[in-house]
């Protein structure tokens, strides 16, 4: 005969190691859950603006060149007048000086600086966020460039690794408002950014979650999307030199997800 305590203490056992077995697997999977992202609309960047700056592997010659995690075709969206940025330095043995610049786009006139920041380099993702809370910041529905420089050989400017690209402020969409109050942890916002198309916002949330100099699991999948947004729609106003840029960095971003997940 079966002990009556006994079967009761069995029957807890077990669905706590039920509730455990379910708690774990959510933990394991909600994090690689992405909804998508979604560029909808932006702008892309005008000829007069690209740039073929961060083509350049890195100091020794690495594998992976000075990359922003960013699109550089378009021109990137965020809410935030302090936005985070992030970019990829090549897995070089010395540590470079860094140039930080943010300029402002003026019509018909020249780019005007706004913030220039000295760092560092470090091997991996690299985030900076250049503006205090005290301070005004970007502007919304003012267009940026965002500039990272590193100097190779003091003596030798012109050997400079660079990476570039475009952002603007845009407005809270009263939808994105709606579920960002509901969300409740990193994971929720920056799927709700995601799938907004705002890039900087989503990619910030995304590396709250990762270890420094990485991008994480969601960091990486991320920009997995991210590559594969940058893919033209049509070729045919493309010259070869410029497919062959695109392709080569979409394969880029793809190999810098793989390497800093």
């Amino acid at each position: 005969m079966i002990d009556p305590i006994q079967c009761f203490l069995n029957k807890r056992l077990n669905i706590k190691l039920a509730t455990s077995c379910t708690l774990s697997l959510l933990l394991i999977v909600t994090p690689a859950v992405l909804a998508g992202y979604a560029p909808g609309d932006q702008k892309p960047v005008p000829p007069e603006r690209r740039s073929d700056g961060g083509t350049t592997r890195g100091c020794s010659g690495g594998d992976l060149p000075l990359t922003v995690i960013a699109s550089v075709n378009y021109v990137g969206r965020t809410i935030s007048r302090h936005p985070t940025f992030a970019w990829f330095v090549p897995n070089d043995s010395a540590s470079k000086p860094i140039k930080f610049t943010i300029y402002e786009w003026v019509p018909g006139a020249k780019p005007k600086e706004v913030r220039q920041m000295s760092l560092q380099s470090s091997p991996g993702i690299m985030k900076l966020s250049p503006f205090s809370n005290s301070e005004l910041g970007l502007q919304q529905e003012k267009q940026y460039l965002w500039q990272v420089v590193i100097n190779c050989d003091l003596d030798n400017p012109s050997g400079d690794l660079v990476s570039e690209a475009n952002i603007e402020v845009v407005a809270m969409p009263a939808a994105v408002q709606s579920k960002l109050n509901k969300a409740v942890n990193s994971v929720e916002k920056a799927n709700i950014y995601a799938e907004a198309g705002l890039w900087y916002n989503a990619l910030d949330e995304a590396l709250k979650l990762a270890q420094a100099s990485k991008l994480g699991e969601m960091g990486s999948t991320l920009l997995k999307e991210l590559a594969n947004s940058e893919a033209p729609k049509t070729t045919s106003q493309l010259s070869p030199k410029e497919r062959d840029a695109r392709a080569k960095q979409i394969e880029t971003l793809k190999q810098i997800a793989d390497s800093t997940r």
